[in-house]
């Protein structure tokens, strides 16, 4: 028999029927009832992230969908942020865009999140089988692997909506492997490509490099001839995602991740190498309390980095059970009733993902393309815990060989039964992130912060400055600081390093460095968690009470929260000859220019009507003014795709001031739009759609001449 035909019958008996794929389906969505069954129940998770970071993203992201906008702009968080280009929205995933628009936020966001555990666990099984094991060994090692290491990162929402093409992307690659086709090489484009559409390229960049060493381990003597088509899959998905990449290329060139690397540490959030023994000492050791508490973690200076790191970052726990089956690989009569070249291949891709989580080669990798781009070495245990899964379950079919099929299926549930609680009391044990009956989202409703500050920002922009960094955007009001992990460079300059408390009970607060620097961000309000025994002049005290939406995310219990705002708010216009400090989201200010300034010309003057002053997050317009030729001035970013007009004319002199928005504006009265439409979506989105024409064509099917 030829090779070509051995790899046909091969492919053929590792092709499961509808009836493996209903079971996998109806074993998955057992599990992940049991292991989320809170939020299957109304809950909803709390802690991490989850409301800092996710939810103001997703609010903003829905309400522009609904509205029939592109989310392109965040116009909540600082002075405002490319939205697209930050990517952890995912704006142009395919089940973001369905579920923002026809669910609250609340219920799309946690319905995708159950269903891409469905999803992963589903697809590990599946491209398990393609590794030869049976079906029941790969079931069990899709449950190692899907519950053994996503559920500790609950609070990172990237992981499970990256993690999930990951073993996707492996069958697609092995499909390549075992048939290569025009047809198989476009799907691997495409699923490459949504992993890139969900966002946050960690895990994406991790699959991408999995599915190319997937192929030297398994075609070693065809090695270019096998590469070269996966490679180019890879290069073909990224043409294809550029409507995402694009934008994020540009916003990381003006992060703090470009040239300037003070602000971005790549070795954050490794392994630790002595971690590395919660393998064998978990939940009863590195992961109860006290330790967790303690940090000892980080105090083993044993070959470690000299980053920081976390306990959820650096989470590996596969199960006893499941490393016991692992460690009897030992035995060479074991691994002679395992299929040829699947020991070896993912003993090595364990291995390198765990070596390369201890953080030790990124002073080396971190100048190579792609890897420099990421923090979290550790997060390539993801292939470490995919490996020791799949090993697990090849251990398994070699000790149960002879078993019939009801005892290795019994034997399978009492083994994935224990494992599965296993693994979730050591995930628990690490997770920053818990269930609750009832969320802090539904306290938005009844949220007086939530009241007061929206009726005041129907008056005028409002800012707020409070502890409660991004979580406040929830409000539907901007605020600072801002909490970003590629944020624009501006947001982690000095200018933007704020106190949000007071030092001490006798310390004035604000005092006054601090409000001047807040004057410059158009702070209007301040919001604390504990009363100001000494508080500035310049604010007053609007309400103390507790906030039914913070207080649940904080865990507060009936603590008050204080709301203070400015006496005089920087919304008034400044007659100032020089650039005074800036106002927020159409407050402007209208100083002449300086050379032009003489003891006998009469300061600029303006008068502003608020109300007319329109705003969406990527449109600012206005009618201003102004007795003579002078400067209007947005506290908002200036950034790369913001254009400006005034009486619907381009206005190429438009620039920035600081961190702010400026242009010069005649005398007279004027409107003035701002709006933003970025060239790297612009071109992105055409680059995706000829991509994907080109792929369409390229798997569409060619008839054959009958003759």
């Amino acid at each position: 028999m030829d090779e070509n035909a051995s790899k046909k019958l091969l492919a053929q008996g590792q092709t499961p029927g509808w009836g493996q794929w209903l079971l996998a389906v109806v074993v998955g969505c057992l599990l992940t009832s049991y292991v989320w069954i809170g939020l299957l129940r109304g809950g909803g998770l709390n802690g991490g992230d989850t409301y800092p970071y996710f939810f103001p993203q997703k609010q903003l992201m829905a309400e522009e969908m609904k509205a029939g906008r592109i989310p392109l702009w965040h116009d909540r968080t600082a002075l405002g942020y490319p939205l697209l280009a930050e990517s952890q929205a995912g704006v142009f995933y395919p089940s973001n865009q369905i579920l923002y628009r026809v669910l609250d936020v609340h219920t799309a966001y946690h319905v995708s999140f159950l269903l891409h555990y469905v999803a992963a666990f589903v697809f590990s099984w599946r491209f398990i089988r393609t590794q030869r094991l049976s079906n029941l060994a790969s079931l069990l090692a899709a449950g190692v692997f899907v519950f053994g290491w996503f559920p500790a990162r609950a609070s990172l929402e990237w992981s499970i909506i990256g993690g999930v093409w990951l073993p996707i992307a492996l069958w697609r690659t092995d499909s390549w492997l075992q048939q290569p086709s025009r047809r198989n090489f476009a799907i691997l484009a495409i699923v490459l490509a949504v992993h890139l559409l969900a966002g946050h390229f960690t895990l994406a960049f991790i699959t991408q490099l999995a599915c190319l060493g997937y192929c030297v381990l398994r075609s070693p003597r065809g090695l270019l001839r096998q590469t070269a088509p996966v490679f180019g899959a890879i290069m073909l998905s990224g043409a294809l995602a550029a409507v995402q990449l694009l934008p994020t290329l540009e916003l990381r060139a003006h992060s703090q991740r470009g040239s300037d690397q003070k602000a971005f540490d790549p070795c954050y959030g490794h392994m630790p190498p002595m971690y590395m023994t919660q393998l064998i000492a978990s939940w009863w050791y590195w992961h109860t309390p006290e330790v967790i508490e303690s940090r000892e973690m980080l105090k083993l200076n044993v070959l470690q980095s000299s980053a920081d790191t976390n306990a959820v970052e650096a989470h590996l726990y596969v199960g006893l059970i499941p490393l016991v089956l692992v460690l009897t690989l030992a035995n060479p009569n074991v691994r002679r009733r395992l299929p040829e070249k699947l020991v070896l291949p993912w003993m090595i891709i364990a291995v390198v993902g765990l070596v390369y989580s201890f953080g030790w080669l990124v002073p080396l990798t971190r100048y190579l393309p792609g890897f420099g781009f990421f923090m979290g070495p550790a997060r390539y245990s993801i292939l470490t815990t995919l490996g020791l899964a799949i090993l697990a379950g090849a251990s398994l079919d070699a000790v149960t060989r002879r078993s019939s099929v009801w005892s290795k299926a019994i034997l399978v549930t009492v083994v994935g039964c224990l494992t599965l609680v296993d693994v979730t009391w050591s995930s628990r044990a690490v997770c920053d992130a818990v269930i609750v009956s009832d969320p802090p989202w539904n306290g938005l409703k009844d949220s007086w912060l939530a009241e007061t500050l929206q009726k005041e920002n129907q008056q005028y922009p409002v800012r707020l400055m409070t502890d409660a960094k991004n979580i406040a955007n929830l409000y539907g009001v901007s605020s600072v600081p801002q909490y970003l992990g590629l944020g624009p460079a501006e947001y982690f300059s000095e200018e933007f390093k704020l106190q949000t408390k007071p030092e001490s009970d006798a310390a004035v607060f604000p005092d006054d460095a601090q409000i001047t620097r807040l004057r410059n961000l158009a702070v209007t309000h301040v919001l604390t968690t504990d009363p100001v025994s000494a508080l500035s002049p310049e604010l007053e005290l609007v309400h103390a009470a507790p906030d039914s939406f913070l207080n649940r995310v904080w865990g507060r219990g009936n603590a008050p929260c204080y709301l203070y705002r400015f006496r005089d708010l920087p919304s008034f216009v400044t007659p100032e000859p020089i650039l005074p400090a800036p106002v927020f989201g159409g407050n402007v200010t209208f100083p002449a220019e300086p050379s032009a300034k003489t003891d006998e010309q009469e300061p600029p003057t303006a008068v502003i009507n608020v109300g007319q002053i329109k705003r969406t997050p990527v449109v600012v317009e206005f009618d201003a003014e102004l007795s003579q030729a002078g400067y209007v001035q947005l506290a908002d970013l200036m950034f790369p795709g913001w254009t400006v007009e005034v009486d619907g004319k381009p206005e190429s002199a438009a620039s920035s001031y600081g961190l702010h928005r400026i242009v010069k504006v005649p005398a007279g009265r004027h409107h003035v739009r701002w709006s933003y439409s970025p060239r790297s979506f612009q071109l992105g989105w055409i680059t995706s759609l000829v991509t994907l024409i080109g792929v369409i064509v390229i798997a569409w099917p060619r008839r054959r001449n009958v003759a």
